[in-house]
C-alpha cells in the first residue's frame, strides 16, 4: 500500500499487487506523440542527408571499443570510503555494501519532503552538467569519476553509487555500446564516442539521481576528417535527439490519475518513429529516502495500470539503442551492461514529482544568472 512520507498524509489503501486502471486512456495521453516524433526524425534526416535502417547498427560505429577488464578485487570498506570526508552523512549501505530489499509500498510525499528531494536533485543535476562539460577527448572516465566525486563531497553530500551493492566508483560512465552501469577506468575517450554519465548523490537523507548523454568532441564548427567520422557524429546526434525526445514525451503523460503504463507507451512510440529500440531489462524507480524503491517504471509498452498519485517521486530513464535492445552483463565485473550487437546506446534520466495537473521535473538545469 501507499505509505505517507509524513504524519500529515493518511495511508492509502492501494496495494502494489492490485492495479487500479485509470479512467484516462493511453490514446488520450499519448495522442500525437508518434506523429511528432516521425516528423522530427524526418526533419533530422533531411537536414543531414541521413538514412537510418531500423534496428541496424550503422557501419561507421566503433564496436567493442570498451575493453573487458579483469575481475575486480574485493575492496574493504575502509578503502572504498577513504576519500569521503568523515562529516558527510552516508546512506545505510555505504559501509557494508549491503542493500536491503525495496519496500512494498510507494511513498506519497508532502511538499516539505519534496523540497528536501529537490535539493538533492538540483545538486545531482549541477554535477551531471559539470561532468558533461568536463568530458574531452584524451580524458579517462576515471578522471570524470574524480571530478564527480570531488564536486559531490564539496557540497556536503555522498556519491550514491559508491559501494552500492559493492559498486566501486562514484559515477556510472557508459561509453558507446555500454548501456548502463559502466565502471570508470583508464580508457581514454575519443572524439565521436557516445558517453552517458549517471550522477547520483545523497544529501541530508535524500537521494538525487539523473543521467545524460553527449558526443565527445561534438561542436557546431567541427570539421570532419572523413565521411566515416561525419556519419559517426550524425548518427550519434540522431540517437541522442531521439532519447531526449522519448524522455520528454514520457514526462508529458504524467499527472495525478494517469497510468504508469502510459510512460512506456510514449517511449515506445518515439523509438518506433526513429527506428530504434528501448531496453526492457532496466527500469526507472522511486527515489527519495531510498535510492531505488517502487514504483518501478518500464520504458516499453506494458500493462502496468498503477495509478499515479500526487506526491509520488520517481525517475524516468529510457535507454535507447540504435540496433536491438538485447543486452548482456559482463561476468568479469558483474556491472557493465552492453548491447549484444555492438550498437550504441543513449540514456537520459529525470526525477519527476507528480502534481495535480502534471509533473514537476526536479532535475532541470540550474538557471544561469
Amino acid at each position: 500500500m501507499f505509505r505517507s512520507a509524513t504524519k500529515v498524509l493518511p495511508r492509502r489503501a492501494l496495494s502494489l499487487r492490485v492495479r487500479n486502471k485509470s479512467s484516462i486512456t493511453a490514446t488520450d495521453v499519448t495522442e500525437g506523440i508518434y506523429e511528432n516524433a516521425l516528423a522530427n526524425a524526418a526533419r533530422f534526416d533531411s537536414d543531414y542527408s541521413y538514412s537510418h535502417q531500423a534496428h541496424t547498427v550503422p557501419h561507421c560505429v566503433r564496436t567493442n571499443v570498451t575493453p573487458i577488464r579483469p575481475k575486480l578485487s574485493k575492496m574493504d570498506e575502509e578503502g572504498i570510503l577513504k576519500d569521503v570526508p568523515s562529516h558527510i552523512a552516508r546512506p545505510p549501505y555505504a559501509r557494508t555494501g549491503n542493500v536491503k530489499p525495496p519496500p512494498n509500498y510507494i511513498e506519497v510525499n508532502d511538499e516539505e519532503v519534496i523540497n528536501e528531494i529537490r535539493n538533492s536533485a538540483r545538486l545531482a543535476r549541477d554535477v551531471l552538467d559539470l561532468a558533461c562539460a568536463s568530458a574531452k577527448a584524451g580524458m579517462t572516465t576515471n578522471e570524470i569519476d574524480q571530478i564527480v566525486h570531488d564536486a559531490i563531497c564539496a557540497a556536503g553530500a555522498y556519491p550514491s553509487p559508491l559501494n552500492y551493492a559493492g559498486f566501486p566508483k562514484s559515477v556510472c560512465s557508459s561509453i558507446n555500446e555500454v548501456i548502463c552501469h559502466g565502471i570508470p577506468d583508464e580508457r581514454q575517450m575519443k572524439n565521436g564516442d557516445l558517453a552517458s554519465f549517471d550522477v547520483s548523490c545523497y544529501l541530508k537523507g535524500f537521494h538525487g539521481d539523473n543521467c545524460g548523454s553527449i558526443l565527445i568532441g561534438d561542436d557546431e564548427k567541427l570539421e570532419f576528417a572523413s565521411k566515416t567520422e561525419e556519419q559517426l557524429f550524425i548518427s550519434g546526434r540522431r540517437l541522442i535527439q531521439a532519447t531526449q525526445e522519448a524522455l520528454d514525451a514520457a514526462i508529458s503523460t504524467c499527472r495525478d490519475g494517469s497510468c504508469l503504463s502510459e510512460i512506456g507507451e510514449a517511449i515506445s512510440l518515439v523509438t518506433e518513429a526513429y527506428g530504434y529500440d528501448s531496453v526492457e531489462k532496466y527500469r526507472g524507480h522511486g527515489v527519495g529516502r531510498e535510492f531505488h524503491c517502487p514504483p518501478f517504471v518500464k520504458h516499453y509498452k506494458n500493462s502496468d495500470y498503477l495509478r499515479l498519485v500526487e506526491g509520488m517521486v520517481f525517475t524516468i530513464e529510457p535507454m535507447i539503442t540504435e540496433g536491438r535492445q538485447d543486452c548482456v552483463e559482463w561476468q568479469s565485473d558483474g556491472w557493465t551492461v552492453v548491447t549484444k550487437d555492438g550498437g550504441r546506446a543513449a540514456q537520459f534520466e529525470h526525477m519527476v514529482a507528480i502534481t495535480k495537473d502534471g509533473a514537476e521535473i526536479l532535475t532541470l538545469p540550474t538557471p544561469k544568472n
